[in-house]
């Protein structure tokens, strides 16, 4: 069995790693086995991963909040499609991992002024490029690593200890070993392993406000001009207060903060 990814690339088709992202969104066993069933049942030559994952977001809503876990990447794309959300929403990230943050800050470097994304602080001091992307298949190559650290190095000044590359797509082998090669920190999708934004978002459920699929693009741009970028901003909202602040009736309130806690349970 062939399928094709979002960029053109053939591959085999794996029911192992469906298997194992259904588990890690929070899925039962039963639920894995038969969601890599439900898409051999519906396979056809070729079957592009795009369809496959409408196949399982549908097939999963047996679970409560299992679908929107497993629809992450999805959801990260839909912070666009300027790149300014997926900024506040890594520093959010960062903060509830202990960093100091700011977002936006421009500063004067030996010529001109830079806007740095994000400044955080632990121990060390990072000046981050978010590198984000809203389209599926694309990579972040070797560019966007180079003039990273350029910046980093024209503001060195500010007493920086290191450069950091975020982006919500995959890096290319480039990337990758030309900031492994200036020392520069690198998070991406499935890199590096064990802290790549999948995994910083999953470890302690920073989910963004476009995982729910409850809510439209004219909503999810009301609660990000009142800085509602992750759920876990709403755990201090009540039903009440939601419906009143942003119009709503009843039930789409209440459909919301029961999405909501559905997938932070």
């Amino acid at each position: 069995m062939k399928v094709t990814k979002s960029n053109g690339d053939v591959q085999e088709f794996s029911g192992k790693k469906i298997y194992s992202s259904v588990k890690e969104a929070g899925g039962s066993s039963k639920l894995a086995k038969d969601a890599v069933k439900e898409v051999k049942k519906n396979y056809t030559k070729n079957m592009p991963t795009k369809k496959i994952l409408q196949i399982l977001i549908e097939f999963l809503k047996k679970e409560p909040a299992v679908s929107e876990k497993y629809d992450l990447k999805r959801a990260i794309m839909d912070l666009g499609p300027s790149g300014f959300p997926f900024e506040k929403f890594f520093s959010k990230i960062l903060k509830e991992y202990g960093f100091e943050t700011k977002v936006g800050q421009k500063i004067k470097g030996k010529r001109i002024f830079h806007e740095v994304d994000v400044i955080a602080k632990k121990k060390k001091k990072f000046m981050i490029e978010c590198k984000y992307h809203n389209h599926k298949g694309t990579i972040t190559k070797l560019h966007p690593a180079m003039y990273t650290y350029a910046r980093f190095l024209d503001l060195k000044k500010h007493n920086f200890d290191s450069s950091w590359l975020v982006t919500n797509t995959r890096c290319s082998p480039d990337a990758l070993n030309y900031s492994k090669s200036v020392k520069q920190k690198v998070t991406s999708w499935k890199y590096p392993k064990k802290q790549s934004l999948e995994k910083l978002i999953e470890r302690k459920k920073l989910y963004p406000i476009t995982i729910l699929h409850s809510i439209d693009e004219n909503l999810k741009h009301k609660f990000f001009e009142e800085n509602l970028i992750i759920l876990k901003d709403f755990e201090k909202i009540s039903q009440e207060e939601l419906k009143i602040k942003f119009n709503l009736t009843e039930e789409k309130a209440k459909k919301i903060i029961k999405d909501i806690y559905q997938i932070l349970s």
